[in-house]
């Protein structure tokens, strides 16, 4: 059965989607992989070219939602070992079902398992907005990966974040995967003085990868191409590459009420 992983972060512009993106890729290498384009705006399923296809994610749940449960997913096949469920802009909208509200997060743990069937790594690309619809992923996902940028209102957010996940009614522990840094500049002062306040705020949740800042890593986007297949060379994507290895070794092994209370983190923001 797959490992499943929401990337999420409630504050925009951090990378979300290009790190799932390019995540899905590097894992590819050596999983069979799907991306999940849960997010109304549908910019994953735009990288690759997919919008317009009839069976989005909303399709689904909106057959779930009226008992039409399926026995299989169609997926679209980036690669061999890479598939996507794309995205739908009609998702604005499920948040305001009743049926939904009410049984989201029994519906999503059954779309949850038809897929974990298929494939190894699950990635939930999951929109911004912090309600019923991320909350119903969250409950349902083994782990969560929170990208983040190296400022002040991004560090604080990540704060918050926790300390919501913490509230987040789950069918089984969360494990987190760990907090990193996109768009990182190694020269800057002012980076590396965020980094360090970090790692002695967050502790071993923060990730020793940090993703360098390049204009490639968006052009890659673009073209819905990791930065390591447009520029195996790049910076970048060997930091994508180290990241996707460092996440490996982290799959069931931090689970976020444990290591909130152990590191004395909830105690903090009381």
């Amino acid at each position: 059965m797959a490992n499943t992983i929401a990337i999420y972060n409630f504050k925009g512009g951090v990378g979300k989607t290009t790190s799932a993106l390019n995540l899905g890729y590097a894992w590819s290498r050596s999983f069979k992989v799907l991306l999940i384009d849960c997010d109304p705006q549908c910019n994953l399923s735009a990288a690759f070219g997919s919008s317009q296809e009839p069976k989005t994610i909303f399709y689904y749940l909106k057959k779930m939602l009226h008992d039409q449960a399926p026995d299989h997913i169609e997926t679209v096949p980036v690669t061999p070992y890479l598939h996507l469920l794309p995205g739908d802009f009609q998702m604005v909208n499920i948040e305001s079902n009743n049926q939904f509200i009410t049984f989201g997060t029994s519906i999503i743990q059954k779309l949850t398992y038809l897929l974990k069937k298929e494939f190894d790594i699950v990635i939930f690309d999951l929109p911004t907005h912090f309600g019923m619809l991320v909350k119903s992923f969250l409950a349902n996902v083994d782990s969560i990966l929170i990208p983040a940028i190296p400022d002040s209102f991004s560090i604080a957010g990540v704060k918050t974040l926790l300390s919501y996940l913490y509230e987040v009614e789950r069918v089984k522990p969360l494990n987190i995967l760990g907090i990193f840094f996109n768009m990182y500049r190694k020269n800057l002062l002012h980076h590396q003085e965020k980094y360090r306040e970090s790692t002695e705020e967050f502790t071993d949740m923060i990730l020793s990868t940090q993703i360098r800042n390049s204009i490639k890593v968006a052009e890659a986007s673009d073209v819905g191409k990791s930065i390591n297949r447009i520029n195996p060379d790049n910076t970048v994507a060997r930091d994508f590459l180290q990241l996707s290895d460092e996440l490996l070794a982290k799959f069931n092994i931090k689970f976020l009420d444990d290591q909130l209370m152990e590191s004395g983190f909830l105690n903090q923001g009381q």
